[in-house]
């Protein structure tokens, strides 16, 4: 696998061009005014004033001659070896000099007095201005607009762009954990990916990975059943429309048939009820693409998945593995979070069950969430927020795994 390269040391380079020439004296800045402002003839030539380089050398230079007697060098000032005042070096001062300074003090206190009166009124004019501001509704910025959040913006383009043409799309959100490839050798064993980031960020799709380990601790699960417990409980008196949550449960066995060892040609899979026994669907899985979540100093990572999910005939082949799942779920206007207990076994092998405990968040309506989408509305960035930070608000509520 060749090496990772990431985008900002790929070439072209622009590190080589050549340089443009910079004015030593550049321009005055000139500034436009609103037309409701007026204008003012004295900005200009203070501007002038501040950003002229030359004036600027030319004061410098007339104080500096005129402090040394005409001289262009600074010349400092020679101590008189002769004084009798003392270790100190402080040359006695004055009748006249301590009148003087007596005037300097009085004066320079009553500017400093007059000073702090102009803060106070400039003080009490602004909070005249501003004292609403703990009630005043803000308008996102300074254009009285909020940009679209760059974040839901990739996650909404990856899902346009990965579902266009597509019919029975499933969209789902798995927590995991992101592992590093694992060394052909043996030597560095696979471990979960660092990245240089303190925040969460969207993996690049070239990005060497490694597996998903879509599974979690006991512990963790425990804790999430035990947090979407008390927000369904804390919800029951609410409405859909308020943010009501609706708990479900259900015990399904799925069979797997054909399709091989990889899930993009897809796998047959067959649901039953483990109390019943009737066929609750027959559907053939595809996978289609992957968009995967780095959270460092969190629990879990996550995976935002693109399926297509098409009724099929039942199949006539024996099963190639089958799960038990114990699922409990949490429906929630646009989104389901299903925590799921499962037991895994392949067919073909003298293997014990595997034990696994997981956690997805499926979006519920697909079609019109697409529709929103290709309409460009608003309401497709909220739906993908919600669904989101659901994601982040069970992330940031599950402590690590015990060690």
């Amino acid at each position: 696998m060749p090496q990772y390269i990431p985008y900002h040391d790929r070439p072209p380079y622009y590190s080589n061009l050549p340089t443009p020439r910079y004015p030593r004296n550049p321009p005055t800045p000139r500034y436009a005014s609103p037309d409701f402002y007026p204008i003012s003839n004295n900005m200009s030539s203070e501007s002038e004033a501040e950003y002229n380089d030359e004036n600027y050398v030319a004061s410098a230079s007339s104080s500096s001659i005129r402090n040394n007697g005409g001289q262009g060098s600074y010349v400092p000032r020679q101590r008189d070896n002769g004084d009798d005042s003392g270790p100190s070096r402080k040359r006695p001062r004055n009748e006249e000099e301590s009148e003087y300074n007596d005037y300097q003090d009085d004066h320079d206190y009553s500017q400093q007095h007059q000073h702090q009166h102009q803060q106070q009124d400039h003080g009490a004019y602004h909070n005249d201005q501003y004292n609403d501001s703990s009630s005043m509704r803000l308008t996102g910025s300074i254009f009285n607009i909020s940009p679209r959040n760059p974040f839901t913006s990739v996650v909404g383009d990856f899902i346009l762009a990965n579902t266009a043409g597509l019919e029975n799309v499933e969209i789902e959100i798995k927590l995991g954990i992101l592992m590093s490839v694992s060394d052909p050798q043996g030597i560095n064993p696979s471990r979960r990916i660092r990245l240089p980031t303190q925040s969460e960020m969207i993996v690049p799709p070239d990005y060497p990975l490694g597996p998903f380990h879509a599974t979690m601790h006991p512990n963790q699960h425990k804790t999430l059943n035990n947090l979407l417990n008390q927000a369904a409980q804390s919800s029951v008196n609410l409405t859909s429309n308020q943010g009501k949550v609706h708990f479900s449960r259900s015990k399904l066995t799925d069979s797997f048939h054909g399709g091989g060892s990889g899930n993009r040609s897809g796998k047959v899979r067959v649901s039953r009820s483990r109390e019943t026994g009737q066929i609750v669907e027959v559907v053939k899985k595809r996978r289609i693409a992957d968009l995967n979540v780095y959270c460092p100093n969190a629990a879990f990572d996550w995976r935002i998945s693109v399926n297509v999910e098409e009724p099929y005939d039942m199949p006539d082949t024996p099963p190639t593995m089958t799960r038990d799942k114990d699922r409990a779920s949490y429906k929630h206007q646009v989104c389901q979070v299903d925590l799921t207990h499962v037991m895994s076994k392949h067919d073909n092998s003298q293997t014990k069950p595997v034990s696994s405990f997981e956690l997805e968040i499926e979006i519920l309506d697909v079609p019109t969430l697409l529709a929103e989408g290709q309409a460009g509305s608003d309401r497709f960035d909220e739906i993908l927020q919600n669904v989101l930070d659901t994601a982040r608000m069970l992330i940031k509520n599950c402590d690590p795994p015990p060690q």
